[in-house]
């Protein structure tokens, strides 16, 4: 459909190729990344399953040794000043200003250009999400669209959704979020122990904080779909995206018992790609869903400790 605006995202949306068709999302930002080699290179969405392994196995090598930026001022430009040319506004959503400066430069590329072209809007959404958290708010958004919300409704609607999205599921090794600053408290849930599996959800800013330590995977998938179950609202309309870091077989466990215990519209699995994976490491498997508005993850952490305490 020729919508009279777009809905883009940055490159950590971690939605594939087949899935921005799908859901009608118009395009997504490039982001750059420095290799072991000094190489950089732009992020990529479109890597088969094979480049996907052999990157994490690079990765595994390699700690510290990627890098992840935003792209320059000019190629921003360029990338939103597409859609104004063709005479649409712009909907853009990015990974959490408290993670990365993309939003920031979102605002400052929104704010030249729309001098330049003073009749066409670019409205910025800071996800306070990462990964596909922030590709569940772009199809959330594009759904918005479809429905004939204008781009200030869909802005609105975004803003309000936002506080309601959950991550929940098992993690094999913290180095990578805790070095890379995607994790609260970070020192005191630093490295791994074997068998552990570390259990975490947003808070307010978009960073994972840890509710609780789990023994073993079994365990881990249980306590997590008792947790879902709880913190949910209305699976039944809702699409639970499934996200994993070269775990696709534990993904697919994981996905099975979403479908089986929660009963959501649909469950898709997906990759988190490099721009992502660097910042997250091998070993995440985690839904991402819509439920209850996110506090101060006091009420987060009484519903894990509950579970914990009648389920293991």
């Amino acid at each position: 459909m020729n919508y009279s605006y777009a809905i883009v995202a940055d490159i950590t949306c971690d939605l594939s190729p087949q899935l921005i068709k799908r859901f009608e999302i118009d395009g997504h930002l490039p982001g750059i990344m420095s290799t072991p080699t000094d190489e950089s290179v732009e992020g990529r969405l479109d890597l088969t399953e094979a480049e996907l392994d052999a990157f994490y196995s690079s990765l595994k090598s390699n700690k510290n040794k990627y890098k992840t930026s935003p792209p320059s001022m000019d190629k921003m430009m360029q990338f939103f000043e597409q859609f104004l040319l063709a005479g649409k506004d712009v909907l853009a959503v990015s990974m959490s200003s408290g993670l990365s400066a993309t939003y920031n430069l979102m605002l400052r590329a929104e704010q030249t250009l729309t001098q330049k072209y003073p009749q066409r809007k670019i409205c910025v959404v800071d996800s306070r999400k990462y990964s596909i958290g922030v590709g569940l708010l772009a199809v959330k958004a594009s759904e918005f669209r479809k429905k004939g919300f204008s781009i200030e409704q869909n802005v609105e609607q975004i803003e309000q959704i936002k506080k309601t999205l959950h991550q929940m599921g098992p993690i094999d090794d913290l180095f990578w979020v805790a070095s890379k600053g995607r994790i609260s408290h970070s020192k005191a849930f630093f490295g791994t122990i074997a068998g552990i599996k570390p259990l975490g959800d947003f808070d307010s800013d978009g960073m994972v904080s840890v509710l609780a330590k789990v023994s073993g995977r079994e365990n881990a998938n249980k306590v997590s779909i008792e947790y879902i179950k709880k913190t949910i609202k209305s699976p039944q309309d809702q699409i639970v995206f499934v996200a994993h870091s070269a775990r696709k077989k534990q993904a697919e466990e994981f996905a099975k018992l979403i479908e089986e215990k929660i009963k959501p519209k649909e469950v898709i699995i997906t990759n988190l790609y490099p721009f992502s994976g660097i910042n997250v490491g091998p070993g995440l498997v985690a839904a991402y869903y819509l439920g209850t508005e996110i506090t101060d993850l006091a009420y987060e952490k009484e519903v894990m400790r509950e579970i914990i305490a009648s389920k293991l």
